[in-house]
């Protein structure tokens, strides 16, 4: 009888501190309105991680080192979003300062680049098994 009521107890307190986490967590989840809020952040994040990934692969030109060009390229992406530099690093730095948030919108992210590669990929495998290498 006192191992069911030992065990009762620590479910107790076991959702008891999950609730108090999980309060602790709605409070963190909102970001003031002057700030770019977490979706439209991860959607600017994912096109600078693009952009990154596309400059990475650019073959080397000396009369367009690749900061310059990913600078530009960052700069195209900011307007996308009707934002300046400056906007961007002031939200930027919130999210830095706010990790729990940040990395709600890293995760986030992440989950839509991995759903992406799946169909990527299976949009892949079904173009090989219409065209297959003739040998």
């Amino acid at each position: 009888m006192k191992t069911i009521f030992r065990h009762q107890t620590i479910i107790e307190y076991c959702i008891i501190i999950y609730m108090v986490m999980l309060a602790g967590c709605k409070h963190h989840e909102r970001v003031p309105k002057s700030y770019i809020q977490p979706e439209e952040m991860k959607q600017i994040l994912l096109d600078m991680q693009a952009a990154q990934a596309y400059v990475d692969n650019m073959p080397y030109d000396s009369l367009h080192p690749r900061q310059e060009k990913l600078k530009y390229y960052y700069q195209q992406i900011l307007e996308l979003y009707h934002l300046n530099h400056q906007q961007f690093m002031r939200s930027y730095e919130y999210y830095v300062m706010h990790p729990v948030i940040m990395k709600m919108v890293y995760d986030s992210l992440l989950s839509d680049v991995k759903r992406r590669q799946v169909e990527l990929d299976s949009l892949l495998i079904k173009k090989r098994f219409q065209h297959p290498i003739e040998r």
